[in-house]
């Protein structure tokens, strides 16, 4: 595939490429990977933030937990894939290669494509303060193969993480130490290969970890396809017997093309289903992506740990795209982020017995420095300059931006958990955070209006408190947990970087509580009840003069509830179910039609049915069912109802063979079939200048797989 070119615009640069960060990252990838045949033994984990605390599973809030046994066994390329199986977690695939997917968690609709869940790798943030939307978090820069685990954190439940955590948070933890060779590989339907590779062990003194990627897909319709590749290595010393040093390094680059979204005309038709809409152009993104971190740990006593971190990030990332601008017309616009992060933090660790009792605590100070270059275009003809793309855009078209980003973010942060009785272990925490920047106009810019602003940012301050208690009431049987937790939201987009800002941050508290039983060996039940408040929404009340006020509350409620149950061996049933009500229930004056109206892109139910039997020795067969329910794609008017999109059900089968290990060698063999009924459907869905628009998912496909271990 070609590589994508920026129309000539005369832009000039403040951010370069980042090859001075990215050839360091290669190379210490590509040493992680290297190997001596020397034996290691598993050493200590190091992680950046939360040393000291429990696992999920024991924590006064919900957490679903995947380890890397369970990510190896599902044989995925992405870690999203995972996702739905979270109770009350949907993925609404955008179907753009090369772009971060839209996911749905606690009644929000941002996460990943925008800022409503923050994900995180080591406790480093993957989410991007001013990239395509705030809160952008790209997981395709992962390896599944290099995790440890993942932790999905429901709510703004942790102190640990700020920003961008709202409805919950996903964190990704990558092997550190142990000795392994591991290689996945699956090949399939419209062209994908994937190929994992991750390796662990020792070399001259040094504990190396390395991953790498290799993923290719010729696309499931006319003009698409995607190439990326990552590679990740860690390598740590032990400079005493009590302190060691730690460096990771990443590196990903990534193209693709894509067809871009259909109308709900071609969305009706079966036989043309996944058909290139004609006025829909070169469509496409490219990036490149690397990350290059220092850690280290010394253990000051027995029991409390100091933790240090410094951490940069270099990334380009180029998309082009072509969408309705009104009902006749179709526009390519061209979006181009130059981005760079520095940080760095500091953080203590204990675990001591205070009263008698075990109290296990963190506390810590974090600060990130982010800049990014963002350049913009609309009116494009097949990514060119067009006749339209330097003025303020014709027929729904809207300009053209240049400009440099600032964001800091200064944080200090503290949580702990006290074990004074089995039935009365609480949690208390507590995170400020302070958040300021700015804007530069770097060359001529087009756009006028709301999104147009470019001044220094209003400063905001938050702090934010956690509260949580876990009770077992009967051992080994019954455990109950309860918690309230706040976290907030700053203005979104451009709105912050308006002159005169005077708003407060939105603050969002979550009430919590949840049973887990396990009555028996084999089965299990974990239910959660919650609710989500907001207050301090932030309103644009004059589009004229640009004033916004804090005006607006939302409320997002609901059940999730796993379920297990494994009578014997050779079965094991497995449920994931989510019950969402979300809705305005305070809104601007002149707008009193959106009170009581459902929040966009939220389904009212999800559902994940697993079933797996194991019929002969080495054998298995897993068949999925997954329903998502009907949700609003748009809010009402004084005029129109709201639009809603009918969900979708799909069926996924996957066949594995895994012989005896004969010598320590592990293998598998997988084959899987995904939407076995090749139903039409999208999972994701809306309205563009008053067009119904969809986002085809795939149809039905096949992959076969195996996994090795040396």
């Amino acid at each position: 595939m070609p590589r994508s070119a920026l129309p000539p615009l005369a832009w000039r640069g403040r951010l370069r490429r980042p090859t001075g960060l990215a050839a360091a990252a290669l190379g210490l990838c590509a040493a992680a990977m290297a190997e001596d045949g020397t034996t290691t033994t598993t050493l200590d984990t190091v992680v950046v933030k939360g040393q000291g605390l429990s696992e999920g599973r024991h924590q006064p809030f919900s957490v679903t937990r995947f380890d890397a046994a369970l990510l190896r066994e599902r044989q995925v390329s992405q870690a999203q894939q995972l996702f739905r199986e979270v109770p009350g977690m949907t993925v609404r695939g955008l179907g753009y290669d090369g772009v971060a997917d839209s996911m749905t968690l606690r009644g929000f609709s941002g996460g990943g494509h925008g800022g409503d869940i923050g994900f995180v790798i080591d406790g480093i943030p993957l989410n991007e303060a001013s990239s395509h939307a705030d809160g952008y978090a790209d997981l395709n820069v992962i390896v599944p193969l290099e995790l440890a685990g993942m932790d999905v954190f429901k709510g703004p439940v942790s102190a640990l993480y700020g920003n961008f955590n709202r409805a919950g948070v996903v964190a990704l933890r990558s092997r550190q130490g142990g000795d392994y060779r591991e290689l996945d590989a699956r090949v399939g339907s419209y062209g994908v290969v994937d190929v994992q590779g991750a390796y662990g062990g020792r070399a001259g003194g040094l504990t190396l970890n390395g991953a790498a990627q290799a993923y290719r897909s010729g696309g499931y319709r006319p003009d698409t396809g995607s190439e990326r590749a990552t590679l990740s290595g860690r390598a740590a010393l032990d400079l005493g017997p009590d302190t060691r040093l730690a460096v990771a390094a990443r590196a990903h680059r990534a193209e693709s093309t894509t067809a871009s979204v259909v109308t709900q005309a071609q969305f009706d038709r079966r036989d043309g289903f996944f058909d290139k809409d004609p006025r829909v152009q070169n469509d496409g993104a490219d990036k490149d992506f690397a990350t290059l971190r220092t850690d280290l740990a010394h253990q000051l006593a027995p029991g409390l740990r100091l933790l240090a971190f410094a951490y940069g990030t270099d990334q380009n990332f180029t998309r082009y795209f072509t969408r309705p601008t009104n009902a006749s017309t179709w526009q390519q616009r061209a979006e181009d982020y130059r981005r760079r992060v520095r940080g760095f933090g500091l953080n203590l660790n204990g675990e001591q017995a205070v009263g008698g009792r075990r109290l296990r605590w963190v506390a810590g100070a974090e600060s990130y420095e982010e800049r990014t270059r963002f350049r913009y275009a609309d009116g494009l003809i097949g990514r060119a300059v067009g006749p339209n793309t330097l003025t303020a855009g014709v027929a729904g078209g809207t300009g053209t931006l240049d400009r440099l980003l600032r964001t800091d973010t200064d944080a200090l942060f503290g949580q702990a958990e006290w074990a004074l009785a089995e039935t009365f272990r609480p949690t208390l925490a507590l995170r400020h955070d302070r958040i300021a920047g700015g804007c530069e106009r770097l060359g001529p810019e087009t756009r006028t209006g709301a999104s147009a602003q470019c001044a220094a940012m209003q400063a905001f301050a938050v702090t934010t408190p956690k509260l949580g208690l876990r009770s077992t009431w009967v051992p080994g049987v019954l455990e109950a947990r309860g918690s309230v937790a706040e976290g907030f939201a700053l203005p979104g987009d451009a709105a912050k970087f308006t002159a005169g800002l005077a708003v407060e941050p939105t603050v969002f508290r979550q009430h919590e509580i949840g049973l887990r039983l396990t009555p028996a060996p084999g089965l299990l039940a974990d239910v959660a009840v919650f609710r989500i408040d907001s207050r301090d929404e932030v309103a644009l009340t004059d589009a004229a003069t640009l004033t916004y006020a804090n005006v607006g509350r939302t409320r997002r409620e609901g059940v999730e509830a796993e379920l297990r149950w494994s009578p014997a061996d050779a079965f094991e049933l497995r449920a994931v179910l989510a019950h969402n009500r979300s809705k305005v229930i305070e809104s601007l004056a002149t707008t009193p039609w959106l009170v009581g109206s459902e929040l966009t892109g939220v389904a009212r139910r999800m559902a994940t049915l697993t079933a797996t039997v194991r019929p002969a020795e080495a054998w298995s067969l897993s068949a999925t069912a997954r329903s998502v329910g009907r949700m609003a794609i748009t809010q009402p008017s004084a005029t129109a109802a709201p639009v809603y999109d009918g969900g979708y059900d799909t069926v996924d089968l996957m066949l594995a063979w895994e012989p005896a290990a004969a010598g320590g060698r592990r293998l598998r063999g997988t084959l899987q079939v995904a939407n076995l009924t090749d139903r039409r459907y999208a999972t994701s869905s809306g309205v563009t200048a008053g067009l119904r628009t969809y986002n085809p998912a795939p149809p039905r496909t096949v992959m076969v797989g195996a996994s090795l271990d040396f």
